[in-house]
């Protein structure tokens, strides 16, 4: 730990002095209130320097045109190994300073600061927490913490008790920064922030002490601060070098190529997933300590936005919290806009509809989330120019220019957070009772219905899944019970004014002993409310910011069913205390001498793959067809196991771990067609340009121990890839563009004693260069020799755009808004391996608006034979609300049209495509160019014919450009394949039920023409 010398040792010792603080500050600034005692003394040097730095005498207040001077406390400015004040122009702080310091000022305050450990990163490095407060709470910072828990849940907590929590207790507020690498200034703004917290004796500093626990994480994304610091400096050593050198032109400059192991601007996409260690150490955090208020810091406007929204807010999100938002922005721009500050606004950017941020460890949990986005640190300085009209969001717009720099960005971000804790000060006792209502109102909603609870099946088909899924919304505070005997309820709640027969007609729901309850009334129902909910998001609504869809048990493809009889609280269940496991294992006799095959049911769960792979040398067929044994169904698909092959038991005690299950049968009828489960070599593609969406395939990849050997898209055109692999597997970013000019100097990837960070979790000596025509070659040639390639999003373009995919194109969107929503998969091709593990002939599937692939197939082909669809005959109220030329200020008043889904349900149809395709003599799909027989592409998932069949969550414009366009394509190519996906099988961790798709190319990558 760093032990800090009284102030007479230290440097800057001879330079401080008694300064009143109205010798530094501004008229303006002395007009609007004192910013600190008139007896505290200022540390004078690190003052002179804030006035050096700054760039722009506007952007400035008296909270910050100083820093407060402590004999015991260091400041950045004499602290080993930063040196420097916050907002020193060309000079930026590692994560691993910005924590050193922290841990310092905890040392030298214990009484007012402590650290609590968040956890680690991917690649194991610290996050933390500092809390802040008076010196009474944080000697007491543990009682505090329990007085949140008591008003977190009214089961237990009365309303006079609660009463009495908002004296006793004090909000915590939460800033979190450092989340998205490229945005630098949170993190260094943050030290001097707490340094300010800790020592300031001013009635507005020691009024935040005493009425606020303040916690401030200062980097996030620990392992991608490194990175993007390293890569800063290595930036400035390289233009030195040319400079010295002679040099025309400017040096290659690297990347911020990695932030962090798996993902980069999306780790701030991981709420629901929970897959990043940041995101899961953050709820981890959030559920222990119950934050009021959580404000992460962000970099990517001008000058100053405190965060609102456009709208529309998410439905599940309480209506307490929109106003609190409000609230806050507004006292935000007041203060600062009476301050003379210019270019501080709200509104008109976001929109608050999508639950996958990273404060919805917040939002979720009944708490308040908000953000700012600020004009980045830099650290350079530059002129920034904006013409911003005033505008009631923005009463002081930007007009002309800004002299800008890091100090700028450092006073305008920590003036506005310094004014949030104030006001949360000052009306802490509001924020404590609104948190106790918006708890109190998500228990309520269980109590007085609609819906009293979701029921999970235990026995459901895919039911290692459905425990997964379980076992993730445990991790974010969801409470499960489980049936201790089975019982029937209501699927809708009872109607009193129902006949006797409407009664006896109404539909039941047996729950089985086992079975995984989520019940209404508890506190963290609202997790539930808004990921099992149906998003309905008109295109009359401003333009969103992100993904409009993401049902949960669609995602997912699941069973969870959603019960309105009260009678569901009063059932008999028990608390769910830890992570939940599927049954699995072997039935039957297995040990008997006559069990001559292990068949394990091929149920779709992704843990499949994770067991075939485990066992990569015990050879395993898999069956083409459904077939019966002695009475026991088994789906196509299923792994047939010798018991003389293996160590049965070995086999039996993955599967019980897994949730997985397999019968053992004396034989296996002969008539049942089967292929070996060749485990196959896999290569994995990236693009050096773009590592973000990408690190979700390898997360799946990792999660499920599908083991690859990973490689940049320059390097493809060296290797020899079908003798080194079987699979290869190319994720969206992929980019064709040229290879590296030889005649330029190359540009590494590697780890070196001064830049540690580089190399992971890719390395490269030349990262120059896409995959080039010579790649795609290549690529072409190993697919030729039997190779299969798996490629998803644009990257799945790359080959129709080229023409190396007989009767498969790439088609023009045109007027098409499909967003990033949950749409319908029909199931095209009954037979082929990649649909093995499908309940039905339809599948939720996710789909953003970009990639669209023709195979061929028109409306004229199929909808005449298909069932009129149900959306046609259910079209009022809503889906195409045109407003004319104005603008519409109550869209969400007519919300979209969705087409009804039901788990595991047939989608109606005349008769199966695949079989009145054959019956006219073409096994695979007519094309709109002629196409050799055995080359044309083999569809296996597509979308519904008509428009209003698609939608099943989220939302869609313009739909009938998708019209039978294929999702998931097969395509021979000489003795391989190319399985292409027009679909995102792998977003953002949220995607599990579509894995299956890929996972099934996998294993079955050399039969993929069964």
């Amino acid at each position: 730990m760093f032990a800090f010398a009284p102030r007479a040792a230290r440097r800057f010792a001879t330079a401080v002095r008694i300064v009143p603080v109205v010798a530094v500050a501004t008229a303006l600034a002395l007009s609007v209130a004192p910013p600190v005692d008139a007896q505290q003394r200022l540390d004078e040097e690190y003052t002179r320097l804030i006035a050096e730095h700054l760039t722009d005498p506007r952007i400035s207040t008296e909270l910050v045109d100083h820093l407060p001077w402590s004999e015991t406390v260091p400041t950045p400015l004499e602290f080993p190994g930063i040196e420097r004040i916050v907002g020193t122009p060309g000079e930026l702080t590692y994560a691993r300073d910005i924590h050193r310091y922290m841990h310092a000022l905890a040392d030298a305050a214990p009484e007012r600061a402590r650290i609590i450990p968040m956890g680690q990163t991917e690649e194991g490095r610290e996050m933390l927490v500092i809390a802040i407060a008076s010196e009474e709470i944080i000697s007491d910072l543990d009682t505090y913490r329990a007085y949140l828990h008591e008003l977190t849940d009214p089961r237990s907590t009365s309303e006079t008790r609660a009463r009495e929590l908002q004296e006793l207790a004090r909000p915590i507020y939460w800033i979190t920064t450092g989340l998205h690498s490229g945005e630098r200034g949170g993190p260094e703004m943050s030290m001097e922030l707490a340094y300010r917290l800790i020592v300031g004796e001013s009635e507005f500093i020691r009024g935040i002490r005493e009425n606020v626990i303040t916690f401030i994480t200062p980097v996030l994304e620990v392992d991608g601060r490194e990175r993007m610091v390293d890569t800063y400096y290595y930036n400035e050593m390289q233009d030195s070098i040319w400079e010295a050198e002679g040099r025309e032109g400017n040096a290659p400059n690297l990347p911020l190529v990695y932030w962090g192991k798996y993902v980069a601007h999306d780790n701030n996409r991981d709420g629901m997933g929970q897959f990043l260690a940041l995101t899961r150490n953050t709820t981890r955090i959030a559920l222990e300590w119950k934050p009021t208020i959580m404000h992460d810091l962000h970099e990517a406007a001008t000058l100053l936005y405190s965060s609102t929204g456009t709208g529309p807010y998410n439905e599940g999100v309480d209506a307490i919290t929109v106003g609190e938002w409000w609230m806050f922005a507004q006292n935000d721009v007041m203060e600062m806009t009476k301050r003379g500050v210019p270019g501080v606004w709200t509104y008109n950017f976001y929109d608050g509809w999508t639950p996958n941020y990273l404060f919805y460890a917040a939002h979720s949990h009944n708490a308040t989330g908000r953000f700012y986005e600020v004009a980045s640190y830099g650290p350079n300085n530059r002129t920034i120019r904006a013409n911003q009209s005033r505008e009631w969001f923005r009463p002081n717009p930007l007009q002309g220019s800004v002299e800008w720099g890091p100090r700028a960005n450092t006073n305008i971000q920590q003036s506005g957070v310094l004014f949030s804790l104030h006001f949360t000060g000052t009306e802490r006792r509001r924020w404590l009772e609104n948190y106790w209502i918006k708890n109190r109102n998500a228990m309520n909603r269980g109590l007085d219905g609609p819906t009293r609870g979701w029921v999970f099946p235990a026995s459901q088909v895919s039911k290692a899944d459905a425990a997964e899924a379980v076992n993730d919304l445990i991790t974010q505070g969801v409470e499960f019970h489980v049936a201790t005997e089975d019982f029937e309820v209501l699927v809708e709640a009872p109607d009193e004014d129902a006949d006797d027969a409407e009664q006896e007609d109404a539909e039941m729901l047996l729950v089985r002993e086992g079975d995984w309850i989520v019940r209404g009334d508890q506190p963290y129902r609202t997790v539930a409310d808004i990921y099992f909910a149906l998003q309905r998001f008109p295109t009359t609504n401003p333009r969103p910011y992100d993904d409009l869809g993401w049902t949960f048990q669609y995602m997912r493809d699941i069973d969870v069913t959603a019960v309105g009889d009260p009678d569901l609280l009063d059932a008999p269940m028990e608390l769910v205390d830890g992570p939940v496991r599927a049954a699995g294992g072997i039935s039957g006799d297995w040990i008997s001498a006559d069990a001559t095959t292990i068949v394990v049911h091929h149920t779709g769960d992704n843990a499949l793959a994770t067991f075939r792979f485990r066992f990569a040398e015990l050879p395993m067929r898999a069956a083409r067809a459904d077939f019966e044994v002695d009475g026991t169904a088994f789906p196509a698909g299923s792994f047939l196991i010798s018991t003389r092959a293996g160590n049965p038991a070995a086999v039996d005690a993955a599967l019980r771990e897994l949730g997985l299950s397999a019968t053992a049968v004396d034989v296996v009828p002969p008539e049942v067609e089967t292929h070996d489960l060749d485990v196959p070599r896999i290569g994995y593609i990236h693009s050096w340009r773009r590592t973000q969406d990408e690190g979700w395939v390898r997360a799946a990849l990792d999660r499920y121990e599908i083991p690859y050997t990973y490689f940049g898209e320059n390097e493809v055109h060296r290797r020899d890839l079908r003798a080194e692999f079987d699979v290869i597997i190319y994720p969206h970013g992929g980019n064709v563009g040229e290879l590296a000019d030889p005649d330029e100097p190359p540009l590494p990837y590697r780890a070196t004693p001064r830049f540690t960070s580089f190399g992971r979790p890719d390395g490269t000596d030349d990262m120059r260069g896409s995959l080039g025509e010579e790649g795609l070659a290549e690529l072409l040639a190993f697919v030729r020799d039997g190779g299969t390639v798996i490629a998803e999003g644009n990257t799945a373009g790359i080959f129709p755009a080229y023409h190396l995919t007989p009767g498969l194109e790439v088609a023009d969107g045109g007027d098409l808004i499909a967003r990033g929503s949950v749409y319908r998969g029909i199931l095209h091709d009954e037979t082929s391996p990649i649909r093995y593990g499908l309940r039905s002939n339809q599948m939720p599937v996710y789909f953003k608006d970009g990639m669209i692939l023709d195979a061929g197939l028109r409306p004229a082909d199929i909808a005449p034979n298909e069932v009129q669809p149900v959306s046609l005959r259910v079209r009022e109220g809503g889906a195409r609300f045109n407003p004319g030329p104005w603008q519409n200020t109550s869209p969400m008043s007519s919300p979209v049209w969705l087409s009804p889904y039901e788990h595991g349900a047939a989608w109606p149809q005349a008769g199966s495509v695949a079989a009145r395709m054959a019956e006219r003599g073409d096994a695979a799909v007519r094309s709109s160019a002629p196409v050799l027989s055995g080359m044309g592409p083999r569809v296996i998932l597509r979308f519904p014919a008509w428009e209003a069949d698609m939608l099943l969550s989220g939302g869609l414009e313009n739909g009938q450009t998708l019209s039978n366009r294929a999702q998931v394509v097969s395509q021979p190519i000489g003795d391989g394949h190319m399985v292409l996906f027009s679909i995102r099988p792998f977003w953002r961790w949220q995607t599990h039920g579509t894995y299956i798709l890929g996972f099934n190319a996998i294993l079955n990558w050399n039969d993929l023409d069964a």
